[in-house]
């Protein structure tokens, strides 16, 4: 019988100017807790229940639980899909038609992954939204650190023709007084803005902080600046899961490493994850691999080379050239070349709407630009997209000038609001009533998922009934036993894997517009 797998990839382009991005966060996870690596252990993330922060925030009492590796313990308490839309309705729903979702699962959970959000539109509330929770052991260094984000100005420091997105390399400080400041690390950008901005009420130019004068600005990792691909040897140090990247094999281990039993590992994680250097090097070139981490946890060469020959990698006598080459290069060490990874992928970027060499290449803040979302999704490690291939879609396929990754795996999905004619095929409330019925189905299979992974867990493994959970699913059980639900297959592009996530990017159009 012929093997076959399918995998989907969808887009969502902003053509008409009336389209706005919106970035939609769950209440009470805008600062993590993060996920932990070290390239030995599975990726483990404190538990929310344990988490002070949060915990207090919704007012509940702190559990004192080990660390879970267990996705929907993981994800205790965030909101899921059809919470993130009604929130969104909620709160704008009265002037705004949603016409697409996108997933941004990275940001609270992955670092180089920030949002500086103004909460009040006139810079009196900010606040930076990322790896920030006290008690986890995962911190960006936010001050530390300059991020390419995407821009979206405020109304009123976006007036024609300044285009209301824009990529921008910035710096965020922190003031006692001021709350969160926002510096443009670009000298061109930081000097156009400041003269363009002077004439807006409120901005003083010799400070320089736009930050009351952004919605919202959002990082990831840029494959695309200038109209120009990044090499990844450029961003490969912002990829923390390596995997996302190389194509690393599952091997039998055994050992311990920091206190805990090792019985199994992706072959190689560990030192590409420590070492950037190597990471940077394993792109082009073979790279020596210890089949021993420390003292204590030990790989045999054996199971080594039989696991890579049954993943048709080849064993050579000379030094690999090729990628999927690999020899014996001492009796403790493997040299071998590892091939990329396919993986699902979310991307974000913008694109001219007139493209003209010339400005490209100088960057010009002014021309008018549409935004771009692909989701490439997949089975990871299987079937799907290399990192290289995505990128390639945005530049060579899109022609988008600046691009960045949102998030990868499971998180990875795209909805839409299919139009009919020139208009939205569905009001809010009807689209709201088929993302409850698809998301409905998610939960389902995450009840299942947790009864299996959850079996010793100390609030049980029912998830429904886990405190930071018990709230959220008694709300959606009320809703779903009210609407009339309908069939959700044209909306889904990419179906998301996960029912509940950190955060999604919401596309819009005006009400007033239509």
């Amino acid at each position: 019988m012929p093997m076959s797998r399918q995998f989907e990839i969808g887009y969502f382009v902003t053509q008409d100017p009336r389209e706005h991005l919106f970035l939609s966060v769950s209440e009470g996870f805008e600062h993590g807790p993060g996920i932990v690596r070290d390239g030995v252990s599975d990726p483990h993330m404190s538990d929310p229940h344990s988490i002070a922060a949060v915990m207090h925030h919704f007012c509940l009492p702190r559990h004192e639980l080990p660390a879970t590796t267990v996705p929907q313990i993981q994800r205790a308490g965030t909101w899921t899909l059809y919470h993130h839309l009604k929130r969104f309705c909620e709160q704008q729903g009265r002037d705004w038609r949603i016409v697409g979702v996108q997933s941004n699962g990275d940001l609270t959970m992955n670092l180089w992954h920030v949002a500086f959000v103004n909460k009040s539109l006139d810079g009196s509330r900010v606040d930076i939204y990322g790896l920030r929770t006290r008690e986890d052991t995962v911190q960006e260094p936010i001050t530390k650190r300059t991020y390419r984000c995407l821009v979206k100005w405020t109304e009123q420091a976006a007036q024609p023709p300044q285009p209301r997105y824009e990529f921008i390399d910035l710096r965020f400080s922190e003031d006692l007084h001021r709350g969160w400041a926002v510096e443009i690390n670009d000298p061109y950008l930081a000097k156009f803005h400041n003269e363009r901005l002077k004439c807006v009420p409120g901005y003083d130019a010799k400070l320089g902080n736009i930050g009351p004068f952004i919605e919202f600005a959002l990082s990831g990792k840029p494959i695309v600046e200038n109209g120009i691909e990044i090499s990844l040897a450029n961003m490969i140090d912002r990829f923390d899961d390596v995997r996302h990247v190389f194509n690393l094999l599952t091997v039998k281990a055994e050992g311990y490493f920091q206190g805990n039993l090792v019985q199994a590992l992706n072959f190689g994680e560990h030192q590409l994850y420590e070492e950037v250097n190597v990471r940077r090097a394993a792109l082009f070139s073979p790279v020596v691999i210890d089949l021993k981490i420390g003292d204590s946890v030990k790989t045999a060469w054996e199971d080594v080379s039989a696991r890579l020959k049954q993943a048709h990698y080849r064993e050579i006598s000379e030094s690999p050239t090729r990628r999927g080459q690999f020899r014996r290069y001492s009796d403790h060490e493997i040299e071998i070349f590892f091939r990329h990874n396919v993986y699902p992928f979310g991307v974000l970027g913008i694109r001219p709407v007139e493209q003209d060499p010339s400005r490209i290449a100088e960057a010009c803040p002014q021309q008018k630009m549409e935004i771009v979302g692909l989701s490439s999704g997949g089975l990871s490690g299987r079937v799907g997209n290399t990192l290289e291939a995505t990128a390639q879609i945005m530049f060579d396929f899109f022609g988008c000038t600046h691009a960045m990754v949102l998030d990868e795996g499971f998180d990875v999905f795209s909805l839409i609001n299919p139009f009919s004619g020139k208009k939205p095929k569905y009001t809010n409330e009807e689209l709201l009533s088929r993302v409850l019925a698809f998301t409905e189905r998610l939960v389902q299979s995450d009840i299942q998922g947790a009864v299996a992974s959850a079996k010793n867990y100390k609030l049980g493994n029912d998830m429904r009934e886990w405190p930071l959970n018990k709230q959220l699913f008694a709300e959606m059980e009320k809703d779903y036993s009210a609407k009339h639900l309908s069939s959700y297959a044209d909306i889904v592009v990419v179906p998301p894997n996960r029912s509940q996530m950190r955060s999604v990017l919401i596309f819009a159009i005006a009400e007033h517009d239509l």
